[in-house]
């Protein structure tokens, strides 16, 4: 079967989430069926490269919406801000050409800012020939966390996150009940798929992708080395930041002098002026993987989250134990026995680091038992198999001159 994806940023190079996830998804789409790619970039970038497996990438270069626009849509228009900033008419133009061949029995759309792409399945397909499956995979409820920076902000900001999770919660709603397959990518997301509308989601969790056995410390760094790597063009992991900065590295600085705090990912040098001692920023790295093997542990201080965490899926694969804040952890069990410890308090965060940093037996017991979990839940080639169970569920053989 011929399957057009549809991605709101590059999934090559894999360096955030959501690019990961796409990458490791259509790898494993490409095993059966033969995939053409389109996805939205910003002026000036590289050309994507079609990796193994893949037919085509159709690379759609679009500068940034304006402010104004953004706030015009925002407050008057009735559209969410997530589709404002990842709309493009080239984009859609470009899809809609493509279905009006007729070629592909399904459409992958990633994430709810490709929203329009789902409505032009069924109006750019032409009539003589099958509507191929629309495939919605909604990394995040994208809503709900809308919902949770409302509440952990304050004034406009407070206004602003009420009224986007409102319009995203429509837009959600018309996704989970119009696509023919929802994706979520975690038991809770589906369940809160199901009570949009969607009928039977599947749940098909992160793929990552690790090797036979739990890494060991021969990557690992001289010195101790946290590691928090994140997308920052995303607000909560700037809060995130803000709080780890200033409330946490302070006290680990103090109790193990010679740690270092690691923070990669995409803007993360733009945190530099409010970076604390002994932290250094990567920016974006060419292999993250690495950055999760020189680290001794991760962490994740994000306050507000949706879908699963892949800053945590990734140190776990890497053989790295994880200290997540509580109150943004969400999408994976809430159990130790998985290697995750989840504190509350700023004070209890520092005696996790602390304890994990100092305490060989405790930091080697946490290792084996995430990347033991990672393994059996997450391990790419499982996770690909349940999504092709999936495909196969609704993508049936075409027959020539079937409408619906």
């Amino acid at each position: 079967m011929n399957i057009l994806a549809v991605t709101s940023t590059p999934p090559w190079p894999p360096t955030h989430g959501a690019a990961v996830r796409n990458s490791l998804l259509l790898e494993a789409l490409t095993s059966e069926h033969t995939v053409d790619l389109v996805t939205l970039d910003a002026p000036g970038t590289p050309a994507v490269p079609a990796p193994p497996g893949v037919r085509r990438v159709i690379q759609i270069r679009a500068a940034p919406p304006t402010v104004w626009r953004r706030l015009r849509a925002g407050w008057r228009g009735g559209v969410p801000d997530l589709l404002v900033r990842h709309g493009s008419r080239t984009l859609r133009g470009r899809v809609q050409l493509l279905l009006g061949r007729g070629e592909y029995g399904a459409v992958h759309v990633a994430q709810a800012q490709m929203a329009p792409v789902v409505r032009d399945v069924w109006t750019a397909t032409p009539r003589r020939v099958r509507r191929p499956r629309a495939v919605y995979d909604a990394h995040n409820i994208e809503w709900t966390l809308q919902q949770g920076l409302a509440r952990a902000s304050g004034g406009l900001r407070a206004r602003w996150g009420r009224r986007q999770a409102a319009l995203l919660r429509r837009v959600e709603a018309w996704l989970a009940r119009t696509a023919d397959l929802a994706l979520a990518a975690s038991p809770d997301d589906r369940a809160s798929l199901a009570a949009l509308g969607a009928r039977e989601p599947e749940y098909v969790p992160h793929p990552v992708r690790l090797g036979a056995a739990c890494p060991g410390a021969e990557d690992r760094a001289e010195h101790p080395r946290v590691l928090f790597a994140a997308n920052f063009a995303y607000r909560p992991n700037v809060m995130a930041a803000e709080w780890l900065f200033g409330q946490v590295w302070p006290g680990v600085a103090r109790q193990v002098p010679k740690a270092e705090l690691r923070v990669v990912g995409p803007q993360s040098e733009q945190l530099r002026p409010i970076a604390s001692a002994q932290t250094t920023l990567g920016g974006v790295v060419d292999d993250v993987d690495l950055e999760y093997r020189r680290a001794w542990i991760a962490v994740s201080p994000t306050s507000v989250a949706a879908g699963a965490p892949y800053k945590v899926l990734s140190a776990l694969a890497a053989g790295r134990p994880v200290v997540a804040r509580a109150q943004g952890y969400v999408g994976l069990p809430a159990d130790e026995g998985i290697g995750v410890t989840l504190p509350e308090r700023a004070s209890d965060f520092v005696s996790a680091v602390t304890k994990l940093l100092t305490d060989p037996a405790a930091h080697d017991r946490a290792a084996s038992a995430g990347f033991a979990y990672v393994k059996r839940e997450h391990d790419a080639s499982i996770v690909g198999q349940q999504l092709q169970r999936a495909y196969a569920r609704i993508c049936a053989p075409a027959t020539s001159g079937s409408t619906s």
